[in-house]
């Protein structure tokens, strides 16, 4: 068949070769002058292509970019063409696939892909498919070179993943997960699994201390997430040790001030809370492999904690990422009755996002069809917690433990202290009500207040300089830092 040369795209990332030839080209160019005739060139419709910040349709070059160049450079509007697939692929789940093709088309005619071209596409491929769906056999088959020399080209690669995937494995299933649940993530066999969770040992880190490397180099070394070399380094140690290890103080009263979030924990992500906070609910009111769910994980600082502290946590969240497995898709619509947790837990800490505070910051990690709560009316957000409460106490044990974490919400920023209006707030009085409402018992009530130097807000400097503070106390307005975590038990 023919086609337009304009129609046709030229997709550098399938392209096998560093470059195209100019030698090549004007080559071409020549023979074309004298009547030449060429072979046609291979192409293959796909869709869910992105082109610049579109996704669209496209006819892709397999084969034949330095005819197609010829053939425009001479200003002809066709080219001869085969198609690969008589029908149109899906750009994103085929790309592997297409490159893999165009690199075979390159090993048999024209311009022969040299062998750095051949070892970079081994690279490129193996870096992108840590599940290794493309096998050492079909790289070596495609690229016209033996097993051992694709072996040689990638087997660093293919060892920081086997690494990464161990340690996967390891932190799923110190934080519970069932073999059978890990293997489907992990895409391997249960006995496979199983073996590894036997067999990995990170026995060296104790090593690598002495030899005065830090715990970040050591994350890098094992190809793990910093939360999980710490979990290991501390195994075994009492909780007060692991406190002392990590340079937290151990709070003895009801006034848990961190006034700073420890990087080492949890990602950057709105309304993030410290890992030190989380530690000291462990601490008081559970015990080594307790089962803690958190609903609405966010950063995951709640499953790091867990992590360390030897607990086991089942996590969810509107957001789930690769790098946090740990962490499961779900929207909470507690009206449904929807309890996606396979255990009841020990403790349930419910770290919502609060009442309008950061709702833009929220906005850019949720999406229409599932919004998240800080996006809601007054009424919407009193009756979603009424109803998760409710929710709850249905699905806990009569021992479960419920750790919630929020914040008086009152319409201060531009407003005098006596001309406030109630019905333009929510406060801790508000979900304590709600939590008696639901067959929840109060307990304790603890005192995490946030330091004023973060406080920010639409009408406030991002940090309170004197003409900030000046401006409030001229206008009476009484700004809040207090943020409570309330502990209730089954009633």
């Amino acid at each position: 068949m023919e086609v337009n040369i304009s129609d046709l795209t030229w997709d550098q990332f399938i392209y096998p070769r560093g470059g195209k030839s100019e030698k090549t080209i004007n080559a071409y160019v020549e023979a074309l002058a004298i009547g030449a005739q060429f072979p046609p060139i291979k192409i293959q419709r796909v869709f869910n292509y992105v082109d610049g910040n579109e996704t669209t349709e496209a006819t892709i070059i397999l084969d034949g970019i330095h005819r197609w160049s010829a053939f425009k450079e001479k200003g002809i509007k066709e080219i001869a063409a085969v198609e690969w697939k008589d029908k149109p692929l899906d750009y994103e789940k085929n790309k592997v696939a297409l490159l893999l093709e165009s690199a075979q088309c390159n090993t048999s005619h024209g311009d022969r892909l040299s062998s750095n071209d051949k070892k970079r596409i081994a690279r490129d491929i193996a870096s992108t498919d840590p599940e290794c769906k493309c096998t050492e056999d079909t790289l070596a088959e495609k690229l016209g070179v033996s097993q051992q020399t694709v072996n040689a080209w990638i087997t660093d690669i293919r060892a920081r993943q086997k690494t990464n995937r161990n340690s996967i494995i390891i932190k799923l299933s110190r934080l519970g997960w069932s073999q059978e649940k890990i293997a489907k993530i992990a895409g391997l066999s249960q006995n496979r699994i199983s073996e590894i969770i036997g067999n990995t040992s990170f026995s060296n880190i104790d090593n690598l201390l002495s030899q005065g490397h830090d715990m970040e180099y050591i994350a890098r070394h094992y190809h793990m997430d910093l939360a999980l070399a710490w979990a290991l380094r501390l195994e075994g140690k009492t909780d007060q040790e692991k406190f002392k290890e990590l340079g937290w103080g151990l709070r003895t009263w009801d006034q848990w001030n961190f006034n700073e979030c420890d990087e080492r924990f949890g990602d950057d992500w709105p309304g993030r809370i410290p890992a030190q906070l989380i530690a000291h609910t462990l601490f008081y009111f559970t015990k080594p492999g307790d089962l803690v769910l958190d609903p609405m994980a966010g950063g995951g600082v709640v499953t790091d904690a867990c992590l360390l502290f030897e607990r086991k946590c089942q996590a969810f969240d509107l957001v789930s990422r690769d790098k946090r497995p740990e962490i499961e898709y779900h929207h909470w619509d507690p009206q449904k009755g929807t309890w996606p947790v396979t255990k009841k837990p020990d403790l349930i800490f419910f770290d919502p996002p609060y009442y309008t505070k950061k709702e833009k910051g929220y906005e850019k990690k949720a999406n229409k069809s599932t919004p998240s709560i800080s996006s809601y009316t007054k009424e919407d957000y009193e009756r979603f917690f009424k109803d998760f409460f409710l929710l709850a106490h249905k699905n806990a044990k009569p021992t479960t433990i419920l750790a919630f974490l929020n914040a008086d919400w009152r319409n201060f920023k531009s407003t005098p202290a006596s001309k406030e209006k109630p019905d333009k707030s929510i406060t801790i009085f508000d979900y304590h009500r709600l939590l008696s409402k639901t067959g929840w018992k109060t307990t304790h009530r603890i005192e995490c207040p946030l330091s004023s130097e973060r406080l920010s807000g639409n009408h406030l400097p991002v940090r309170y300089t004197q003409t900030g503070v000046q401006r409030m106390q001229d206008k009476r307005i009484l700004g809040t830092v207090g943020r409570t975590l309330l502990i209730a038990k089954r009633s």
